[in-house]
């Protein structure tokens, strides 16, 4: 006769372990790194292909489907470094809402504060730990699940230093980075990559890059991808006023960084801006615009052109327009243009997916 045991008591620490496991998630598109990378190296597999394009067409994804995706794949070759691969291919098409949020901010240092106060509004989960002193900016999440999460890891950090590395090429200067798994006995792919220093076996893996060059604005030589999108934004906000003021020109920055994150209030924007909700409302006037009209017109616009792009979910769009809901960008997308979002994405020109 078989004996059962009892259910093993958790402690507080195992919860939160097991809570994160659940709340953690990807973007589908995410995935499509893999796709890339079994396509790149002509791997066959029928089974893990059809996995991945179902995925591929989630919103989201949680941390476990991932990790099995990639630890299916890691059977094709015996290399310590196969998320270095992997995750070196990543592109604006790859990290979705994340390559939005960077393209909208000034410098490095502000990119990588926006990511940490974003992560739960975009993600669910405030895991990310963004800390600063005169000298270096650091980016790191706990380690919680020691080496079930190596793969996961190694992949995340290198499509983040990868796609950072595009956005910011002159001023992205990295002094060490920080992985999970134990010390590999051929370090040359990562130090190879990373061109750093290199701590192995961290409980807080992540980034550190140097302050000085972080806060510096952007000089070098982008993409083509990223420079047709930031061009995109531009339009955006130049159909609604073709002038260009000093003023102007710090609201459409502010308005691009503030949207996204649901922080696009009157005064949220003055304070941004550095004056008073009556001084910024004075401003407006004098070039005949009012706060309302502007932000839901540049919204409206922004909504089509990300639509025509189809480099981004209906949901992710909804997220960058500082909707909390998909539900409330269906209904205001209609108000603006008498269609909805899906009506609209099906009829519209396909202006390019967001891969660089």
């Amino acid at each position: 006769m078989l004996k059962t045991r009892p259910p093993p008591v958790l402690t507080n620490h195992a919860k939160f372990f097991i809570i994160l496991l659940v709340i953690i998630r990807v973007s589908g598109q995410f995935t499509r790194l893999l796709s890339d990378w079994l396509d790149r190296n002509r791997i066959v597999d029928p089974v893990l292909h059809d996995r991945l394009a179902r995925l591929s067409k989630c919103d989201t994804v949680t941390a476990e489907e991932w990790r099995e995706a990639l630890t299916l794949a890691s059977r094709h070759t015996g290399d310590s470094h196969f998320g270095l691969q992997v995750g070196m291919g990543a592109t604006l098409g790859h990290v979705g809402i994340l390559g939005y949020l960077v393209l909208n901010s000034a410098t490095l240092f502000d990119a990588l504060h926006t990511y940490q106060i974003s992560e739960r509004r975009f993600y669910g989960v405030n895991f990310c730990i963004f800390d600063s002193d005169e000298n270096q900016v650091s980016l790191t999440w706990p380690n919680t699940l020691g080496e079930e999460n190596d793969l996961f890891v190694q992949v995340s950090l290198a499509a983040l230093v990868g796609f950072l590395r595009q956005c910011f090429p002159t001023t992205f200067a990295l002094i060490s980075v920080a992985l999970s798994e134990t010390h590999p006995e051929y370090c040359a792919p990562y130090e190879q990559y990373f061109g750093c220093p290199i701590e192995f076996g961290s409980d807080y893996p992540g980034i550190r890059v140097n302050r000085s060059c972080a806060n510096q604005s952007e000089t070098g030589q982008l993409p083509r991808a990223i420079y047709s999108l930031r061009d995109q934004q531009a339009q955006a906000f130049s159909d609604l006023r073709s002038e260009r003021t000093p003023f102007l020109q710090k609201l459409q920055e502010t308005l691009m960084q503030l949207i996204p994150l649901g922080q696009a209030s009157l005064g949220q924007v003055a304070d941004a801006m550095d004056m008073s909700p009556r001084t910024l409302q004075r401003r407006l006037g004098d070039h005949h615009l009012s706060f309302q009209s502007l932000l839901d017109g540049l919204r409206e616009n922004l909504g089509c052109r990300y639509l025509q792009r189809r480099g981004l979910s209906q949901v992710d769009i909804a997220l960058l327009l500082g909707f909390s809901e998909q539900s409330a960008f269906n209904r205001a997308f209609k108000n603006w243009t008498g269609s909805t979002p899906g009506v609209y994405q099906n009829s519209a020109p396909n202006t390019g997916t967001t891969k660089v």
